[in-house]
C-alpha cells in the first residue's frame, strides 16, 4: 500500500493504547502523551498509531523537544513512515525543534531514515530501572542496546554534553548535529552538503582573499607588422 493511499487522522489517547496493547511486539502503551496519530487506509480502518509526548531522559526535556513514546502498526506497508512523518509535522506546527524515538538494536530503522530522520546517538544496555532510592518493576526489555533517533529544524542547537548513558558521537563541525555512522571511506565532517556549503561560505567571507580567484592575464598574441593580431 503506497503512503497517498495511507491517511493520517488525530485519535485519542485511549484509542491509542488499546491499540498498543493489542498488536506491539515488546512495550505497553505509555500513560500519557501530547497528542496521538493514527494512520487509515482507504476503507477507513485504522492500520497503526503513533503517541507523542515529552521525552522521558529529562536531559533532553528542554522545552523544545517531543518524544515519539509508541510506534505501533498492524504491518501495514509504509504506515509506520506515514506516522513518523506525520508526528514530525504536528511537533513542528506547534513550535517544537526537535522530536525524537528510540529503537532497539535488531531493528533497522528503515521507516525512520524513509521519514527523513537521522541516528543520533547510541545507548548502552542497561540492567533495569529498579533502584534502591527509587525501587521500580520493570515492564521493558532490559540489557538491550538502542539507538535514539531525531529530527530537527534547521535552527536547532544540540548541547555539548549527551545524555546519560549516551556514547558521544561524532558531530558537524558547522551545525553541532549529530553525524551518522560512516558506511565508506573517510569520517564525515558535516551532516549534509548544506553545512559544507555553508562552512566553505564562513571560512571565505572571514578570511579575506581566501577563496577568491584572481583573473588570469590574457596571453599576448603574436602581431604582424601592422601591428594587428596574426
Amino acid at each position: 500500500m503506497t503512503r497517498r493511499q495511507l491517511r493520517i487522522e488525530p485519535v485519542s489517547l485511549a484509542d491509542a493504547q488499546a491499540f498498543v496493547a493489542r498488536h506491539h511486539r515488546h512495550h505497553p502503551a505509555p500513560v500519557g502523551h501530547k497528542f496521538s496519530q493514527a494512520v487509515t487506509d482507504q476503507r477507513g480502518q485504522r492500520r497503526g498509531v503513533a503517541i507523542t509526548g515529552r521525552p522521558s531522559a529529562r536531559a533532553l526535556n528542554d522545552g523544545r523537544t517531543l518524544e515519539v513514546t509508541r510506534v505501533c502498526t498492524d504491518g501495514t506497508a509504509n504506515a509506520c513512515s506515514a506516522l513518523l512523518a506525520a508526528a514530525w509535522r504536528a511537533a513542528r506546527e506547534l513550535g517544537f525543534h526537535r522530536l525524537i524515538t528510540y529503537t532497539q538494536a535488531e531493528e533497522g530503522g528503515a521507516s525512520l531514515r524513509a521519514a527523513g530522520w537521522r541516528m543520533a546517538a547510541e545507548l548502552r544496555p542497561r540492567n533495569g530501572w529498579d533502584s534502591p532510592g527509587r525501587p521500580r518493576h520493570d515492564q521493558h526489555p532490559t540489557r538491550v542496546r538502542r539507538f535514539r533517533w531525531e529530527v530537527t529544524t534547521p535552527d536547532f542547537r544540540h548541547a555539548e554534553q549527551p545524555a546519560r548513558d549516551e556514547k558521544p558521537g561524532p558531530r558537524c563541525a558547522f551545525c553541532t548535529g549529530p553525524l551518522g555512522p560512516a558506511t565508506r571511506g573517510r569520517p564525515a565532517r558535516y551532516c549534509g552538503s548544506a553545512c559544507r556549503q555553508a562552512a566553505y561560505r564562513a571560512r571565505t567571507t572571514t578570511r579575506p582573499g581566501v577563496g577568491s580567484r584572481r583573473p588570469r592575464p590574457i596571453a599576448e598574441q603574436p602581431t604582424g607588422p601592422t601591428g594587428e593580431a596574426a
